[in-house]
């Protein structure tokens, strides 16, 4: 099994981010979530990575999006913190 690689947050560009949001909002037309929770703001990112589990476990996209979800609200603080 591959293990996590290491992100290199100082090459990434906007572009990256929104490639990322783009598969997210993709992935998620498949899971079950309030319409009001598919604009990607960082309180809804948040909610999505408490959430997202309860009614959509069976989905075998799960953890991509989960992953998506975690990378994008780590994407969005570095963005605040290097501003």
């Amino acid at each position: 099994m591959m293990g996590r690689v290491k992100m290199d947050w100082m090459n990434l560009t906007e572009e990256d981010a929104e490639r990322r949001r783009s598969a997210l909002r993709t992935l998620l037309e498949g899971f079950d979530v309030p319409a009001m929770r598919l604009e990607l703001t960082k309180r809804n990112l948040q909610w999505l990575r408490r959430n997202i589990s309860i009614n959509n476990a069976d989905n075998p996209m799960l953890r991509t999006a989960f992953d998506l979800i975690v990378w994008l609200i780590r994407w969005e603080d570095r963005q605040k913190n290097a501003g």
